[in-house]
């Protein structure tokens, strides 16, 4: 009777111990793993090339899920039943995305809420956390810069046109809009337009009737029927502004390049020693070659000039040995760069009278194997050529910074 009873006290005991384990492993082990919710993190909409992605992260699969998606709405926390959702079937963890369509699953330029989720296999839905985005106008313009800025004219740029939603788009206006105060619009403000508006491609546009020195505020815009879509404003500054020679700044090419973005023409024309004011080209004869014309070479032809030709008294070697108020960096300026200056001076200030002897002006730009050189009427505002030697030109030297 003793050994059935101890027998029977062993068994009891090994059941105990058997059913205290098992009980660990409920609470702490597989069993509790095998009863896991998954977990999924909302992650930041993609908005490009006229597609609306969404991303998730799917941190854990926990007991399996079935499919996996986002939902949203214009209130915070989002539900497959409340509001629009996508969603796919797959149980794999990781990163996914989910594309939904612009123009039939959002209002425009409105604020949404999205959160990612999962379906478990019993049928319960786990989100993600809330994220919330404003969705794109229709479409979003970029004014770039305003370059080859004068006294009273400037080209305004536009760098892009990108439309948002997967819908037709038939311009009826397209330009700039500008004014000297803030909060400009086509309703307050002038305005330039494009000839074709029907494009979706960057343009550029010139403003006239500018007022000197003086500060504009300009958006680019789009006109669709009545609505009206408009770049950030930005400013940019009309040229005339004395430079540090006591001459004037006439010309900002809208951004630093090549080291220099103005041009500053001398207060006043050269004179020779005995007070004229009318300076020949130098050394008649003699074909310097590859001078350049275009906007900012005159540094280059001023060099250049100086090294073919020995004459002290040269245009350009007069130009180099300038000096004002300290500054010493001055050159006879190319063909395009004087052309600048009578564009900037015209109806501003005085550079030349219809005298014969009184409105021409040397540029550093010779004529490709002659002895011609590019001189520039001030007066009606033409260039044409003549010959080095012609001493009734003037010169005004020229620098940049």
């Amino acid at each position: 009777m003793k050994k059935i009873l101890f027998v029977f006290l062993c068994v009891l005991t090994l059941a105990s111990c058997g059913s205290d384990s098992n009980r660990d492993n409920d609470s702490n082990g597989s069993s509790n793993n095998a009863n896991a919710a998954p977990k999924v993190v909302t992650g930041t909409p993609i908005i490009a090339n006229a597609q609306f992605k969404f991303a998730g992260t799917v941190t854990s699969a926990g007991s399996g899920y079935s499919k996996r998606g986002f939902c949203w709405s214009k209130n915070i926390n989002p539900t497959i039943g409340n509001s629009k959702y996508i969603e796919e079937y797959t149980n794999t963890t990781g990163d996914y995305q989910l594309m939904a369509t612009y123009s039939t699953d959002f209002d425009k330029s409105t604020t949404y809420y999205v959160r990612a989720y999962v379906q478990a296999f019993n049928g319960d839905v786990i989100y993600g956390d809330n994220v919330s985005f404003i969705t794109p106008a229709k479409m979003d313009i970029t004014f770039k810069m305003a370059k080859n800025v004068y006294t009273t004219s400037a080209t305004l740029v536009t760098n892009d046109i990108a439309v948002h939603y997967l819908e037709a788009f038939y311009p009826d206006e397209k330009g700039f809009c500008y004014r000297t105060s803030a909060g400009v619009d086509i309703a307050n403000g002038q305005t330039v337009k494009i000839s074709n508006p029907n494009t979706y491609s960057a343009y550029e546009l010139e403003a006239t009737a500018l007022l000197p020195n003086t500060t504009y505020y300009v958006k680019s815009y789009v006109k669709e029927g009545a609505q009206v879509y408009y770049s950030p404003e930005k400013t940019f500054k009309t040229a005339g502004a004395i430079g540090a020679s006591g001459g004037y700044v006439f010309y900002d090419k809208g951004e630093f390049t090549d080291g220099w973005r103005y041009l500053e023409a001398a207060p006043d024309n050269l004179l020779t020693t005995n007070g004229s004011d009318k300076i020949q080209w130098g050394c008649p004869f003699d074909i310097v070659n590859q001078t350049q014309s275009v906007m900012g070479s005159g540094p280059a032809n001023t060099t250049r000039i100086i090294s073919q030709c020995s004459d002290a008294n040269s245009a350009a070697k007069l130009c180099d040995n300038y000096a004002i108020n300290g500054l010493t960096d001055w050159f006879l300026p190319s063909q395009e760069e004087v052309m600048a200056f009578f564009k900037s001076a015209k109806n501003v200030y005085n550079i030349a009278s219809n005298n014969v002897s009184q409105k021409y002006y040397w540029s550093s730009t010779e004529v490709p194997g002659s002895n011609q050189v590019q001189i520039l009427d001030g007066y009606n505002g033409y260039m044409w050529s003549y010959t080095k030697d012609y001493n009734m030109v003037r010169v005004r030297p020229f620098r940049r910074f």
